[in-house]
């Protein structure tokens, strides 16, 4: 009966160290990309809408931003974020930093912190979370046991 005690903090030590590799993971690919990236000032030329909707709840209206950039020879590109933002986030005409790649230029992004780093550190935080969280289990299931023990 004991060892059943320490099945759900290792299932969740488990997951938590799932979720902090692939925050440390995310972190690595966007590192690699502000190293790598060319860097240029873009312009929000407009919100593209876009209605969201998850099953049995209500709609919510996001948007993507499109920007406008020239690359550093001159060339003029233009490219939808991949990333939702609200209407009040960024404003036609805002200027923005822009990472893209000099070989491809329209796989662009814009740089900032939510577009960079926000995923890996929602990954990071949730594994420190499920980790911390595991390891409160597990000292209480020691102390359990300990108590089970001296009676």
């Amino acid at each position: 009966m004991g060892i059943f005690r320490y099945i759900v903090p290792f299932i969740l030590v488990c997951i938590g160290t799932v979720l902090l590799a692939k925050g440390y993971q995310d972190w690595q690919v966007s590192r690699a990309l502000v190293d790598s990236s060319v860097v240029a000032e873009g312009t929000i030329v407009r919100n593209a809408p876009y209605l969201s909707s998850k099953a049995g709840k209500a709609s919510s209206l996001m948007y993507f931003p499109e920007v406008k950039f020239s690359t550093r020879d001159g060339q003029p590109v233009q490219f939808v974020s991949t990333i939702t933002s609200r209407a009040d986030h960024y404003k036609p005409g805002d200027k923005v930093k822009v990472y893209y790649k000099a070989d491809n230029p329209r796989d662009a992004l814009i740089g900032s912190f939510g577009h960079l780093w926000s995923v890996a550190l929602i990954f990071a935080l949730s594994g420190l979370m499920v980790t911390a969280f595991a390891a409160w289990f597990f000292w209480k299931a020691r102390v359990g046991w300990e108590k089970a023990d001296r009676t």
